[in-house]
């Protein structure tokens, strides 16, 4: 898991790799990187990654699931646990919310980093074919 003090390649936004003008890959580093990394946990499957097995929220299980009370209760607890396991992150700032909308459900996630005075936010769409992630 990222880290305050960890340096990554910066990815689109699109969530796929960029290249400077240079030609060089671009870096992010502190809370940049750590959000970056957050996201990407956000899309990735439990056991995708093999030195990190438990790296994931596994929002992909709910591709095609009925909207009702438990699915919503179950995503909104995936995105809660990942959140709360890192520890720059304030555990009483987390706001998760659930809504279904257009046939897919739309994860609203808000929460602050202990250095930082505003919150931060991201929007994760599942939708029948897709999870994709809308950072704020």
């Amino acid at each position: 898991m990222t880290g305050l003090t960890d340096t990554d390649i910066r990815l689109s936004d699109e969530w796929q790799l960029t290249q400077a003008a240079d030609g060089d890959a671009p870096l992010c580093s502190g809370l940049e990187c750590l959000y970056q990394n957050i996201i990407l946990e956000a899309l990735t499957q439990p056991g995708d990654l093999f030195y990190d097995l438990t790296f994931g929220w596994g929002l992909y299980d709910f591709i095609q699931s009925e909207d009702d009370d438990l699915t919503r209760l179950e995503i909104a607890q995936r995105a809660r646990v990942g959140l709360q396991k890192r520890e720059v992150i304030l555990p009483e700032s987390i706001e998760i919310n659930v809504d279904f909308e257009d046939d897919a459900f739309v994860l609203s996630c808000k929460f602050q980093f202990t250095e930082e005075e505003t919150a931060r936010a991201l929007t994760v769409i599942i939708s029948a074919v897709d999870v994709e992630v809308k950072a704020a």
